[in-house]
C-alpha cells in the first residue's frame, strides 16, 4: 500500500488538466481576434486575414505582398469552489480554506504572423501561437491541497508555412509545427495519514497535521505538422478543410520535495521522497476541423465552423522518476473526443468598419469521474463580438469580446480509486466565469 501512496501521490501532481477560461480541455483557441470575434466560425473557410493561416494554411493564397499581424488576448476567468464534504482515508476530517477568492488567474496569450507572396501562385507564412494554455492556483492551505496546489502548462507553437493556388477556385497549404511546451505543478502531501495508514504511526505523524509538498517540472520540444484546403464553390461561398497533426512531448525535469519531519524521517527509512529527476509523457491531441463562409450580398456574410479533437488520446499519463525507488505512476483520465460548432455573422458597415458577432458550443472531454481540482473542465457555450476599424494603407485594428458561459462542475473524488488513498475524499462544486479580451494589429509590409 505504501507504493501505491508513493506513485500516485507525485505522478497525479503532473495529471492533465483544464482551466475553463479558453477552450476545451486544456487547449486555447485565442489566436486571432478577427477570428475571436465571430467565435471562430467559418475560421477554416473565412481567410479574412493573414492570421487565419493558424486555422488553414491554405487561405493564404487570399492575401497579396507582404504583411504582418500582432495580437495578444487577455484571458479572465475565477474560480470558486463550495464545499460537500472531505476525509482521510482513516475518515477523519480534512479541514481548510476554499482554495482562495480566485483559482484562475488572469494571462495573456500572444500571436505573431507575417506572409509573402513569392509567385502569383505560390505563398509563404510563418505564426507565432499559443495553442495550449493553464494556469491554476490555490491557497497552500484549502481543504484540496492534497489534490492540487499550482499549475501550469503552457505550448508555444512556430508554424512555417507554404500555399499554392492550384486552380483559381481550389487552394492547398500546409507546414510544420516547431511545439516548445513546459509544465509545472505541485500538491501538498499527507504524510501524518501515510503513516498512520501503512506504516503503524512508525514517526509518530498526524493525518492533515504533517504536510508536506511536492512540486514537478519539465520541458521538451516536440513536432508536428498541418495542412488544409480552401475551395471557391462559387463567387459567394468558399469552404475549407484543414488538419492539425498530434504533437508529442516527453516533458524532462525535476521532482522536488518539502517534507516536514514526518516525511523526512520515512524519506530516511525508505529512500523515498527525495529530490530525483523526472519525465512525464504529454501528447498533445490532433484535430480535424470544416469551415463554410457565404456572401449574402457585399455588406453580410454568415460562417459555420465544425472541430472534432482527439482528447481520447489522454487515457493516462505516466510519470517516470529517475529515483528507483519511487515508481512509476500511471493516472486514468478517461478523456473523450470533442466536437467544437459555432456559427457567425460579419456586417460591413463602412470600407473603414467591420463588425462581427458568433456563438459557439464547446464540449469538454472531461468525464465527470475523472474530474478533479486540476480539471474542473464542463461544457461551455461561447458569445462573441468583434469590431475591426482600418486604419488605411493596408493596416487595420481589431477588438474582440468572449464571454464563456459554464454550468456548475462538480467534483467527487473517493478513496476507492487508489490514486486518491493519499488524498482523501473530497466532494463539493466549482463556479467558473470567463471573460476573453483580443486586440490585433495587421499592416502591409
Amino acid at each position: 500500500m505504501l507504493r501505491i501512496f508513493t506513485g500516485s501521490l507525485i505522478g497525479l501532481a503532473f495529471a492533465l488538466h483544464a482551466t475553463a477560461a479558453g477552450a476545451s480541455g486544456f487547449a486555447l483557441r485565442e489566436w486571432s481576434a478577427s477570428a475571436q470575434g465571430s467565435a471562430y466560425a467559418g475560421a477554416t473557410a473565412g481567410a479574412d486575414d493573414i492570421t487565419f493561416m493558424a486555422f488553414n494554411p491554405a487561405g493564404l493564397t487570399r492575401h497579396q505582398g507582404s504583411q504582418a499581424a500582432l495580437g495578444a488576448a487577455y484571458i479572465a476567468g475565477q474560480s470558486k469552489f463550495s464545499l460537500d464534504a472531505a476525509t482521510t482515508v482513516l475518515t477523519g476530517p480534512i479541514t481548510g480554506g476554499n482554495g482562495g477568492d480566485d483559482g484562475l488567474p488572469n494571462s495573456i496569450a500572444p500571436s505573431a504572423y507575417l506572409s509573402h507572396q513569392f509567385s502569383p501562385r505560390l505563398f509563404g507564412g510563418v505564426s507565432l501561437t499559443v495553442p495550449i494554455g493553464l494556469i491554476t492556483e490555490y491557497d497552500r492551505g484549502w481543504v484540496g491541497r492534497y489534490h492540487a496546489l499550482d499549475s501550469e502548462i503552457t505550448a508555444i507553437d512556430l508554424n512555417p508555412v507554404l500555399a499554392y493556388k492550384v486552380t483559381p477556385k481550389l487552394s492547398i497549404g500546409g507546414g510544420v509545427r516547431i511545439t516548445y511546451a513546459e509544465g509545472r505543478m505541485s500538491n501538498a502531501v499527507d504524510f501524518g495519514t501515510i503513516d498512520v495508514a501503512t506504516l503503524g504511526n512508525a514517526f509518530g505523524g498526524t493525518p492533515t497535521m504533517d504536510d508536506g509538498f511536492v512540486e514537478v517540472e519539465g520541458d521538451d520540444f516536440g513536432f508536428g505538422f498541418n495542412f488544409g484546403m480552401l475551395y471557391q464553390v462559387t463567387p459567394s461561398t468558399r469552404i475549407g478543410a484543414a488538419y492539425r497533426s498530434k504533437v508529442a512531448t516527453d516533458l524532462e525535469g525535476d521532482a522536488r520535495f518539502s517534507n516536514g519531519a514526518v516525511g523526512d524521517a520515512i524519506s530516511g527509512a525508505f529512500g523515498n521522497f527525495v529530490n530525483t529527476g523526472m519525465v512525464a509523457e504529454v501528447t498533445f491531441p490532433e484535430s480535424v476541423s470544416f469551415g463554410v463562409h457565404h456572401d449574402i450580398n457585399p455588406q453580410w456574410s454568415v460562417m459555420a465552423e465544425a472541430a472534432w479533437t482527439r482528447w481520447s488520446r489522454l487515457q493516462e499519463l505516466r510519470v517516470k522518476f529517475d529515483n528507483p525507488v519511487q515508481p512509476d505512476d500511471v493516472i486514468n483520465s478517461y478523456w473523450r473526443d470533442t466536437w467544437f460548432m459555432a456559427l457567425g455573422a460579419t456586417y460591413r458597415h463602412s470600407s473603414k468598419l467591420t463588425a462581427r458577432i458568433g456563438v459557439a458550443f464547446d464540449q469538454t472531454p472531461v468525464p465527470h469521474s475523472s474530474r478533479t481540482p486540476r480539471v474542473p473542465d464542463q461544457d461551455r457555450t461561447w458569445f462573441s463580438v468583434g469590431m475591426q476599424y482600418a486604419l488605411g494603407k493596408g493596416s487595420s485594428l481589431d477588438f474582440g469580446y468572449t464571454h464563456l458561459f459554464l454550468p456548475e462542475t462538480a467534483v467527487d473524488l473517493s478513496v476507492a480509486d487508489p490514486a486518491n488513498a493519499a488524498r482523501g475524499n473530497l466532494s463539493g462544486s466549482f463556479s467558473i466565469d470567463a471573460d476573453i479580451f483580443v486586440i490585433q494589429f495587421k499592416t502591409n509590409l
